[in-house]
């Protein structure tokens, strides 16, 4: 009996060895397949890192456009104040919104949304070889509203590139930027800051169609009134024929692509007429996401 038990004994610890050993090599499994999640998602949490600190966005940034080659929808860059730009990408131009010398913190009635409302977009991500260009679209209606832009290394603190003064429809000289965190800071006005992103070439050229492509694409955004507004003169007394019927009849005539399209509301005026503030002519926009094969 005695020799029974002893075996049974010696049987449990042999049992009691075995599973000790089987959920150590699960622990090192489970480990070791979490340590290759977090190497693979990297770039991603490197790209969220480096803009949140100074956005306003809560959800974590990921580049899984730039890697599937897609330019994001004008529904996702309203909601996340974020465009990312595929590699093949030539060009960007930078929208600066109307009433963009507006105080943020005082006046967020006078703006045309709260969402993008300086920069289209508040967040660029672009790679390596991307130009950058700024399109002033601030009227001047009473008096003018005159816009230097500059774009400060997050790093150095250093201003790496400057528009110069940009009057009502003027558009700055295109720039190329080296792989980094910038800043975009308007000298005049107190305006939020916008954020960009440079990443590095990897030299894939993938266009949005999955095709090794030339680098000719150039990609914009652009706000426009979502209907006709009943009062279609401006306070210089000329007509303002815009509306998204209007823009998109013109876009397309003149050679540009509208990739797509996302209308909102943004009202928040208690003493206007209509809720709204009255340069803007309505609380009704849609945001356009274009590109052409132009030359910029």
């Amino acid at each position: 009996m005695l020799q029974t038990y002893n075996y049974e004994l010696d049987c449990i610890s042999s049992r009691e060895s075995f599973f000790l050993s089987t959920y150590a090599l699960l622990v090192l499994i489970i480990s070791l397949s979490l340590v290759l999640v977090l190497s693979v998602d990297i770039q991603g949490t490197f790209v969220y890192a480096t803009l949140s600190s100074s956005s306003s966005l809560t959800e974590p940034i990921t580049v899984g456009n730039l890697s599937s080659g897609l330019i994001p929808s004008a529904e996702s860059v309203h909601n996340t104040e974020t465009l990312e730009l595929p590699q093949d990408t030539d060009a960007f131009i930078i929208l600066i919104a109307n009433e963009a010398h507006e105080s943020w913190q005082d006046e967020k009635h006078k703006l045309l949304t709260d969402r993008n409302a300086y920069y289209i977009p508040t967040n660029l991500i672009i790679h390596e070889g991307t130009r950058i260009t700024f399109l002033d679209a601030d009227a001047p209606w009473d008096t003018p509203h005159p816009q230097t832009i500059d774009i400060v290394n997050r790093d150095t603190e250093e201003v790496v590139y400057s528009t110069g003064v940009l009057d009502y429809t003027n558009s700055s000289e295109p720039v190329g930027l080296s792989p980094g965190n910038y800043s975009i800071v308007n000298q005049d006005y107190d305006a939020k800051e916008g954020n960009i992103l440079v990443l590095p070439d990897t030299g894939d050229q993938v266009s949005s169609s999955g095709n090794i492509t030339a680098n000719n694409l150039i990609v914009g955004g652009f706000y426009t009134s979502t209907h006709q507004v009943e009062n279609n003169k401006d306070n210089d007394g000329l007509s303002h024929p815009g509306s998204l019927q209007y823009y998109t009849e013109e876009l397309e005539k003149n050679g540009f692509a509208i990739l797509s399209e996302h209308n909102f509301s943004y009202g928040t005026c208690d003493y206007c007429p209509g809720a709204f503030w009255p340069d803007n002519k309505s609380g009704d926009h849609t945001l356009i996401i274009y590109s052409t094969e132009q030359s910029l």
